[in-house]
């Protein structure tokens, strides 16, 4: 790449920035103390990347204007407001997700690019729904015993039997 001064004209520009924008390409060339100036980099004692100052800074290079009353917006769970969320990076509770929609939403939307989790979820439960129906066999089992209803409690017991070694032939 040949050598490029920096917007500044003080010294070679280090630091190249492409954005495209509505399919509108610009390029920025800065010198290390601009690119620093305009934080698009991290000064050298900065180890650890803040969160909080990552989300503020997207929602402020998208156009995002502080909304003061998106800002003030309290979760009735846990007492936090958007604006903690915002500085901290982290929510209070779960029910933040619902109390914080409008605001988190749109961060959601340009960092994943979707607002749904598409990602892998947990398996259900091997047989989860023989467990169900092995709890309602032993159930009416219990009952047909303390019924004295021996005939209906030995086909009860039969079904259980025959469900759980369906459920191990399965496995095998």
């Amino acid at each position: 790449m040949s050598q490029i001064a920096c917007q500044c004209g003080k010294k070679l520009a280090t630091i190249h920035v492409t954005e495209i924008i509505n399919g509108e390409k610009k390029e920025i060339h800065l010198c290390e103390d601009c690119a620093k100036k305009k934080q698009l980099i991290l000064p050298a004692s900065s180890s650890l990347l803040n969160l909080g100052e990552l989300l503020s800074g997207l929602a402020q290079a998208a156009g995002e204007s502080e909304n003061d009353e998106l800002a003030r917006t309290v979760c009735p769970n846990c007492g936090m407001t958007f604006a903690d969320f915002r500085s901290s990076g982290r929510f209070g509770c779960p029910n933040d997700y619902e109390a914080f929609r409008r605001g988190v939403d749109p961060l959601l939307e340009r960092i994943h690019g979707t607002t749904e989790h598409r990602g892998r979820r947990p398996a259900a439960p091997a047989g989860a729904p023989q467990d169900s129906r092995l709890a309602q066999l032993r159930s009416e089992l219990r009952k047909a015993v303390a019924d004295e209803a021996y005939e209906r409690a030995a086909r009860i017991r039969d079904q259980i039997y025959a469900l759980k070694k369906g459920r191990a032939n399965a496995t095998d």
